[in-house]
């Protein structure tokens, strides 16, 4: 764990299932040598809207990069490196995370790196630390009060449509690869 991180805060981002899947998928994150994780879940249903209204299935990168940012918004300063695991394509989630963060001085300090850079860097097969937590929100965080209650404690993120619908038009305007 240490060996790549130089004594800098560690936070992994993963997927529970890819969200070209026909299935809810989990997407969280957890700090590294702590029990901190953070996590949402969207509904095939919600997967389905995104693709009729915005041909989300041609850009799953864009969707996974503005569940990203709704997720770590409010804790950038809980971590200086964040490996994403690269369920997406991962160049396209860096730049639109760029986009969506265009303006925040803190975001711009962070290293952002894949789970496959990660293991370049350290010769070992690591995995995300973050998969079996991501799991546990695809489970619970779409289901009632009393099962989100239930087991580990989650710390649960809404996202909805609307939302994801302002930041994709945000991005469209200010995208240029």
């Amino acid at each position: 764990m240490n060996d790549y991180s130089n004594g800098k805060r560690v936070m992994h981002i993963d997927t529970s299932s890819k969200l070209c899947q026909r299935d809810d998928t989990g997407i969280a994150y957890k700090i590294v040598g702590t029990n901190q994780h953070r996590g949402l879940g969207l509904k095939l249903r919600l997967k389905r809207e995104l693709e009729k209204s915005l041909n989300a299935n041609l850009d799953w990168a864009r969707i996974y990069a503005i569940c990203i940012y709704k997720l770590i918004k409010e804790d950038l300063d809980l971590f200086d490196i964040l490996v994403i695991c690269a369920d997406e394509d991962i160049d396209y989630v860096k730049h639109y995370l760029n986009v969506l963060f265009k303006d925040d001085e803190r975001y711009s300090k962070k290293e952002i790196i894949s789970v496959f850079e990660l293991r370049q860097i350290t010769g070992v097969h690591i995995k995300s630390y973050a998969h079996g937590v991501a799991n546990f929100y695809r489970q619970r965080a779409l289901k009632s009060l009393f099962r989100q209650q239930t087991g580990t404690s989650l710390n649960i993120i809404k996202i909805g449509f609307d939302e994801i619908c302002d930041k994709w038009e945000e991005i469209e305007q200010n995208k240029k690869i």
